[in-house]
């Protein structure tokens, strides 16, 4: 194997490790600072004298947070299940991201029956 082919080696591996580390990072640094700016607002609202809705610490797209987690993560465990069945590769790794999407598309089946009465979080 020559220098060049070493040099592609790497950086695909650095890619492959550091990619998902990237995004993970920015998702939590989002998330973080979206956090920070609701608190940030109460505070405000707080230090002048106006009451802190309730709706300010509730997401807004709760209700539908557990029918897109669970179809993103069927359809992730199906791309991952082929994908890996193409390399000749254990495929079944895909079936951990499928039956978690399952899962939360029978939670988000039981609760659509129910009224929303969720507490604010924090």
């Amino acid at each position: 194997m020559d220098f060049g082919h070493t040099i592609i080696a790497g950086m695909a591996i650095f890619l492959g490790i550091g990619a998902p580390v990237a995004l993970v990072g920015l998702i939590l640094w989002y998330k973080t600072r979206k956090t920070r700016m609701i608190h940030e607002t109460a505070l405000r609202l707080v230090e002048n004298g106006q009451p802190v809705p309730p709706e300010l610490f509730m997401d807004a797209d709760e209700p539908f947070s557990d029918l897109r987690r669970g179809v993103v993560l069927v359809a992730l465990g199906l791309g991952l299940a082929l994908f890996m069945y193409q390399l000749d590769a254990p495929w079944s790794l895909g079936l951990i991201p499928l039956f978690m999407g399952a899962g939360y598309l029978v939670v988000w089946r039981l609760d659509s029956g129910k009224t929303s009465s969720r507490t604010p979080g924090v």
